[in-house]
């Protein structure tokens, strides 16, 4: 029988994603090109195949008609976008969970209908970005909302940009406007904060 996850790409991404399943006690496959990280997962007794993801016959040795969940976190994009493209071709129920190298390879992914991505460095910079604030003066409270606003906007950009990624005149233009709106937003935000912070005291 097949493990109910399988991880396309073992490199520091994938590797963080099955250290948090081997500890949850969820078992995976893990499909790798570099052979040296094929040895090292193998030491710790979990299923491995070494080669391309891409490959149907691969696939289909690593059970993924039994698999649940899909992670795809290759880190080479044209390489994740052909096994997404392979994956979504021949096992179509099967969920995928994808790693963003940018905002372009997101775009490309959500062409081929894979919804659920994550921009791999997205939450460690806005994690940063929180700490950078806190760390010149700003409240820890009101750090942790700018982040959250910041990251709010930022998804509805994505969905805008995506809209007219094709029009390299309007992608610009859509992004000079979302900076003036952020900025905007951001001045609000500070103005109320005091407000709300007095209204929960009462």
């Amino acid at each position: 029988p097949g493990n109910p996850v399988i991880i396309a790409g073992y490199g520091r991404y994938g590797q963080i994603i099955s250290r948090v399943l081997r500890m949850a006690g969820i078992p995976f496959t893990a499909i790798e090109k570099n052979y040296e990280q094929v040895d090292f997962v193998r030491r710790f007794g979990n299923k491995v195949y070494y080669g391309d993801a891409s490959r149907l016959e691969l696939l289909e040795s690593a059970k993924a008609r039994d698999a649940k969940l899909f992670v795809l976190a290759i880190d080479d994009v044209e390489a994740s976008l052909k096994t997404a493209a392979t994956v979504r071709k021949h096992f179509p129920n099967l969920p995928i969970l994808a790693r963003a190298r940018n905002r372009v390879h997101l775009f490309r992914l959500r062409d081929l209908d894979i919804d659920a991505v994550e921009r791999e460095t997205l939450l460690s910079s806005l994690e940063t970005a929180r700490q950078a604030l806190v760390a010149t003066g700003m409240d820890t409270a009101q750090a942790a909302r700018a982040v959250e606003l910041f990251q709010r906007h930022d998804d509805k950009l994505l969905d805008a940009q995506y809209a007219v990624r094709q029009d390299e005149q309007q992608y610009i233009q859509t992004s000079a406007q979302s900076a003036a709106q952020l900025q905007e937003l951001f001045e609000a935000d500070v103005k109320d904060a005091p407000k709300e912070r007095a209204e929960r005291m009462r």
